[in-house]
């Protein structure tokens, strides 16, 4: 006779036994394995899940193997209820605080500071990431190594092609870990912002007081969760490469966890070296496809609503169809015709949007446009020349057109902000880094600017 199981924890993990023979053990280790039993009586099982997007998967996707399981355990029918469980990330973050909280400072405070030491955007969260198809084993992967950094996965690479998420995706996880364990030091960089400090550090490094090689090194190697983004920006350069293995090598021999995103899976990487490919495959590796229709949808519904705009869902639709290329391009378009209205004084029909837009999107996204036709396009908007706008002069008729042109190279053709310090002048890559991100902040405010930019773009793309 079978013994009667009565704590709920020890009846939850004879469940899990039998659920782990039933899916693959990427999904029952990043999805399943997180959770505990809560609660047990004659009717009802209590599960306590670490997130909700765990709660979400076992309610909806895996409630049917799991109902069979618990059926198979308890010999009869039991109400299985999943609960996400706050108290425990709350006891976490109390006692990893440590020193921190006792100086009685405002949690929230501590945050915010080694937000902005880690370089971290608050904005990018997971709860604020639109789940879908696309991208769920991706935020899986994600949600888990930030619960146990270091001991899941590692290290983790996530690639897609520009504008599907990776950015949001892997600042999230530092987001994440600061907040329920901020005694961690997290470090995010780009692949582009390693590559320049390397660069500043090798040309300064004999200047007294200057940026040296050991504080380079400190920076990173002593990180407990190094985060890199858009790492392709280091190929081709030798220098770069060779420090980064072994500020890679030194963090994963280590047991510290690194995540990585790219444009391109590390397979393609043919000019890096193989030492360095083949650390990132050694890891776990997970793909950001580009969303379909519905996906689309909800990612401007949720902007809609974020932003509180008097958008129908008829013109929402009208604009998830037109683009299909990436989000990036989809919020900008969602932007344009938003501003284009309020600029008419129109209400946002789906006629108004195909005139703000210029018709057929699809046309528009597949069109190659170089840095040259930008460059064109918004001198003949603000009537200045060329040299003018590459030139040292900063009178505010060149400083805004020099401004939108680089914002609107980065926009549309993603090249590196050296790239386009070079081509505008020999300017220093932060000059154009600043510059990007004051035409961002005038978009987000819906300022004036913001027309300017839906008006160069028209030129731009109806020539």
């Amino acid at each position: 006779m079978q013994t009667k199981i009565t704590d709920p924890n020890e009846f939850w993990k004879a469940v899990l036994g039998k659920v782990e023979m039933e899916i693959s053990p990427m999904v029952y280790k990043t999805i399943v394995s997180r959770t505990e039993g809560l609660y047990l009586d004659n009717s009802t099982l209590k599960v306590s899940c670490d997130d909700k997007f765990i709660q979400k998967n076992l309610s909806t996707k895996y409630s049917e193997i799991i109902e069979d399981a618990v059926k198979d355990v308890a010999k009869k029918n039991l109400k299985i209820n999943f609960t996400v469980s706050k108290d425990k990330i709350k006891r976490n973050e109390k006692d990893e605080l440590g020193p921190l909280f006792s100086q009685q400072k405002d949690i929230e405070t501590i945050h915010e500071e080694k937000r902005a030491k880690s370089n971290l955007n608050p904005k990018f969260t997971f709860d604020s990431f639109i789940l879908g198809k696309n991208n769920n084993l991706a935020y899986a992967i994600a949600t888990a190594i930030s619960e146990k950094p270091g001991e899941l996965y590692n290290p983790v690479f996530i690639y897609s092609k520009v504008g599907l998420g990776k950015t949001h995706l892997i600042q999230a996880i530092g987001n994440k870990i600061i907040e329920s364990k901020p005694g961690m030091r997290v470090v995010y960089t780009t692949g582009e912002t390693f590559t320049n400090e390397l660069i500043e550090t090798i040309q300064s490094g004999k200047i007294k007081g200057k940026y040296t090689a050991n504080q380079f090194r400190d920076k990173f190697r002593k990180a407990d969760v190094l985060l890199i983004d858009d790492v392709q920006f280091i190929i081709g350069r030798e220098s770069t490469q060779e420090e980064f293995f072994h500020t890679f090598n030194a963090l994963y021999m280590s047991g510290k966890q690194v995540v990585i995103t790219s444009d391109r899976p590390p397979k393609d990487f043919d000019s890096l070296e193989d030492r360095i490919t083949s650390r990132f495959s050694s890891g776990i590796v997970a793909d950001i496809q580009i969303p379909d229709t519905e996906m689309r949808e909800a990612i401007l519904r949720a902007k809609r609503d974020e932003e509180n705009e008097k958008v129908t869902n008829e013109v929402i639709k009208y604009i998830a169809e037109k683009v299909d290329s990436n989000v990036r391009e989809l919020e900008g378009a969602y932007i344009q015709a938003v501003t284009y209205a309020k600029a008419t004084g129109s209400e946002l029909t789906i006629d108004i949007a195909s005139r703000a837009l210029g018709g057929t999107i699809k046309d528009k996204v597949v069109k190659n446009i170089n840095v040259n036709e930008i460059l064109k396009a918004v001198c003949l908007y603000y009537s200045v020349n060329t040299q003018d706008i590459k030139g040292k002069r900063r009178n505010k008729e060149l400083v805004i057109p020099r401004q939108v042109a680089m914002y609107l190279m980065k926009e549309i053709t993603d090249i590196p902000f050296m790239s386009i310090g070079e081509l505008l002048g020999g300017r220093d890559h932060t000059t154009v880094m600043h510059g990007v991100g004051k035409i961002q902040n005038e978009i987000a405010e819906t300022g004036k600017i913001t027309q300017d930019v839906i008006n160069v773009k028209q030129i731009i793309f109806n020539n």
